[in-house]
């Protein structure tokens, strides 16, 4: 040891910092790259030598007919008027960290391309719409593909012959999509900026531009996203709003007789008697779905028959107003590339129209979004967030329960924005679980948002590029995701959603689709009353929403529940797939069911109350096995079909749906995982690559080139053979292969830790009012201006890092954000606390060490302390 110290003293040296060392150190640079390794090899350039995106079933492919996938960035609003030095350094730094697609957005509003001195909003500002010009040339240098949006935050002017423009706010939602001056005003900017303009770089129009890859045709907008206007539009746009409607039920109907039946439930109809279709006077529905909050005199417009046709009402205008715009997209301007419209991905309806019309379903995921006071404004301090570990979280905010829900089957699917929002402090952990479920789930694009350029190193809600907690993680998640490092799932389960489902207007949100941390997920929607399965499918799982489907091509797992009270069903109790099986369930108020291990074991459940049971000795006697028996074995609660393969139920708790799924696909040969781990809340993949214990808040990754533990890593102590741990609490600690090559065998790889970070002068903290609650509010009273910091602290015993038998770093300091680079013997070593006590190997290492740095040297004496205002440590063996 003492020799090694010495060695170290009398080998380092100062050198200058080469222009292109990597600066980590967000408060170093503007623009701090998110690794010591540059990626930019893995970005082929310059972009666009494949040809046009394409569209090949549920994935993208090149003209060639390779497949397409992009890890990408979302650059908005004045960031991209940023200069043309900073503009390449940003472009050049995405490229390095591994991302080959960058998103431009926010450019039609204020400080956009829309010229704002004018009296209407169709004309460009030249100078910004040059800028967006050489973001687009420039991406096509670097290798990065561009996704734009056509309407994002837009604001529509009297000059543009638009009415009480005043009234409708920015991109008009959601006006729209219904009304035809606005649909007009939409189609002329979109042939302005895609085939009139030429870039003043290339010369090419954007829509002749192979580097221009997706086109969006409108940010969050539309009918279900501002369904809290549908009643107190503006005018004249709430009585067109409502002429419309009225003239749909017309289409639907008839006559008023007709349509009173249809809205009539338990003798009583939700038509009022004010109410007439000849004269137009039928009320817009509230469209809710929690009715109970309402005032009074507004519950009845929320019954659920009214709110069935407002869904399909909406539904159809949202169809028609896509139609409409992809044929002028690509009949009259030409545009070839994929189209989406991103709305509520969380609304089924709204999802299922732009599945039926457009190329691509977009989707958001943000893990703690900021929230406001009731009455308070928004984007206004205070604000709030809940604090929890994202890996802890089964909720329906999870990443497994948002994306589940808005994925379609045979669609292309983009998370075309995602974050794990700071405050939250376990941010780090989350953005390694979204690049592993991208990489699980094979999701087609991962759009992280955003990168700002604010003028001082300071974290915001979303701004990812001083972050050590998520930019200092994004190059090694690009990775994971892009390369295949983690495998996609094996097995694929489809949720089929007939009409009724579709319509029934109640919350989507279910826990079973947590079963995407073991299988693929994604969502079907059917007409009529049988479903398919497409090629593929390993299950079949119904949500139980309606009594309707009859399901085929695939096992299955069935069940119900009473919807007798939903007058979209007529008063159906029993499931239509009971008739498939040629069984009738009878009524029951019994408990005291015995299970043999499907959906729970022994007398696990037995206290549960069924209301509905099958005969057990029908069930043997057509070669059935009865689930869930009572004691005199006469009843039974479910029913296993070998030959079918099918697990069906007389009904489900919400909370047992995800067993008995995981249960169906063991029963039928697909996975062969202790299915019992997901009533604790842990959960496999079906590669066995990944763990994720929501008990706990722990996140593992163990695959030949990758190794990850992130979250709580209290106890944490990694993997035999692999990476190990001692003396680490909280963060995700990342280990890659670099090589191609089994990483304990690697000889080019990177380790690297991130857990948090604050600014320096953030005021932020729990809510006094919810001291007495573990999981309650916490309250941000200032964002502060920074510079960033770790909260690092000296610890007594050190953090200990190794890959086999290998000790590759001691580091006497918590909260840190570190990094190491080992190529070929050569060491890399960064860290961001400065004075942090630091060993490089084992006791026995030998070599030479250098101090990378952008002013004088370190001297260090009897104990290594990273230098001040060090870029790296270098050590050669």
């Amino acid at each position: 040891m003492r020799r090694f110290l010495l060695f170290c003293a009398l080998c380092l040296l100062a050198l200058k910092a080469r222009a292109d060392f990597p600066v980590l150190d967000p408060n170093a640079t503007a623009f701090p790259r998110a690794s010591l390794n540059d990626f930019s090899n893995m970005v082929p350039a310059p972009a666009g030598t494949k040809g046009f995106l394409q569209t090949n079933g549920a994935h993208f492919q090149w003209s060639d007919g390779t497949r397409a996938r992009f890890w990408g960035i979302n650059v908005a609003n004045t960031s991209l008027q940023e200069s043309d030095e900073n503009i390449v350094a940003m472009l050049r730094n995405f490229r390095a960290a591994g991302f080959n697609l960058v998103r431009l957005h926010h450019f039609d509003e204020r400080g956009g391309i829309i010229d704002q001195t004018q009296a209407d909003s169709k004309h460009f500002d030249q100078a910004r719409l040059k800028k967006l010009d050489f973001w687009i040339a420039k991406a096509r240098e670097n290798g990065l593909y561009v996704y734009l949006d056509l309407l994002d935050y837009r604001l529509f002017k009297e000059g543009d012959g638009v009415r009480n423009a005043d009234a409708i706010g920015r991109s008009a939602k959601p006006y729209a999509v219904f009304d035809d001056r606005l649909i007009s005003l939409q189609k002329d900017y979109a042939r302005a900026l895609m085939r009139t303009h030429k870039n003043a770089y290339t010369g090419l129009s954007y829509a002749d531009d192979p580097t221009i890859v997706m086109l969006e045709i409108y940010d969050e907008n539309g009918l279900f996203m501002r369904r809290g206007l549908w009643r107190s539009m503006p005018e004249p746009y709430g009585a067109e709003f409502k002429a419309q409607w009225n003239d749909w039920l017309k289409k639907q109907y008839g006559s008023n007789d007709k349509l009173r039946a249809a809205w009539t439930q338990n003798g009583q109809s939700s038509l009022g008697p004010n109410e007439s279709l000849e004269n137009g006077s039928v009320e817009i529905p509230a469209m809710t779905w929690t009715p109970n909050q309402l005032k009074p005199e507004d519950r009845p417009f929320a019954a659920s028959a009214r709110k069935f046709d407002g869904a399909r009402f909406a539904f159809d205008v949202h169809r028609s107003y896509f139609a409409q715009m992809k044929s002028f997209l690509r009949d009259e301007l030409k545009i070839q590339v994929p189209l989406c419209a991103t709305g509520r991905y969380d609304d089924l309806p709204d999802l299922s129209s732009q599945a039926k019309e457009l190329d691509f379903i977009g989707c958001n995921f943000y893990y703690d979004h900021p929230y406001w006071g009731t009455g308070l404004p928004s984007w206004k301090l205070p604000s709030y967030y809940h604090g929890k570990n994202p890996i802890s979280d089964l909720g329906e905010q999870s990443m497994a329960a948002t994306l589940g829900l808005a994925r379609v089957s045979g669609k292309p699917f983009v998370v075309r924005e995602w974050n794990y929002c700071w405050p939250n402090t376990n941010r780090a952990a989350g953005t390694i679980e979204a690049a592993t479920f991208g990489a699980m789930q094979d999701i087609d694009a991962m759009i992280l948002f955003v990168y700002e350029t604010n003028p001082s190193a300071r974290l915001g809600y979303f701004n990812v590029r001083s972050d050590p907690a998520r930019w200092g993680l994004a190059a090694l998640g690009g990775q994971i995701f892009m390369q295949g490092l983690v495998a996609p799932l094996r097995n694929s389960v489809v949720v089929p959603y007939s009409t009724v489902d579709l319509f029934t207007y109640e919350k989507p949100y279910n826990p079973l689709y947590n079963l995407g941390w073991t299988v693929r997920m994604q969502n079907a929607f059917f007409d009529g009353d049988r479903f398919n399965a497409p090629d593929g499918t390993d299950l079949i799982l119904p949500t139980g929403r309606s009594a309707t489907g009859v399901y085929a091509g695939a096992p299955s797992l069935l069940y119900g529940r009473d919807l007798r009270g939903d007058g979209a069903n007529n008063g159906v109790w029993a499931p239509a797939f009971w008739r498939d099986f040629d069984l009738t369930p009878r009524a029951t108020n019994g408990t005291n069911f015995v299970y043999n291990g499907t959906l729970y074991s022994g007398s696990e459940g037995s206290a549960l109350t069924r209301s509905m049971v099958l005969d057990s000795q029908v069930l043997r006697q057509q070669g059935l096995v009865p689930i869930g028996e009572n004691t005199d074995q006469t009843s039974a609660h479910g029913v296993w079909d070998a030959k079918k393969r099918r697990l069906a139920f007389t009904e489900l708790g919400r909370d047992e749906v995800l067993g008995a799924a995981l249960d169906t696909l063991k029963l039928s040969g697909k996975i062969a995982l202790d299915t019992r781990e997901s009533r604790n809340g842990i959960f496999r993949s079906d590669t066995r690559e990944v763990r994720r214990d929501a008990k706990t808040g722990r996140f593992e990754v163990l695959t030949p080139r990758v190794q990850v533990l992130a979250g709580n890593l209290n106890g944490a102590r990694g993997f035999a053979n692999g990476l190990q741990l001692d003396n680490v609490t909280q963060g995700a600690i990342v280990a890659l292969s670099l090589d191609g090559k089994p990483l304990e065998m690697s000889q080019h790889f990177v380790v690297k830790m991130a857990s948090d970070a604050h600014n320096s002068d953030e005021v932020a903290g729990r809510d006094p009012r919810f001291l007495r609650q573990p999981t309650g509010q916490f309250r941000l009273d200032s964002i502060g201006q920074g510079p960033v910091a770790t909260g690092a602290k000296a610890a007594t015993l050190p953090l200990e890092v190794r890959l086999g038998d290998s000790r590759l770093l001691q580091l006497w300091q918590t909260g840190s954000a570190w990094e190491l680079l080992v190529e070929n013997g050569k060491t890399t070593f960064w860290c961001d606390s400065p004075g942090a006590k630091f060993r490089l190997g084992d006791e026995n290492s030998s070599g030479s060490w250098r101090l990378i740095s952008a002013g004088k040297g370190v001297q260090i004496s009897n104990s290594p302390l990273y230098p001040k205002g060090a870029l790296a440590i270098q050590a050669t063996n």
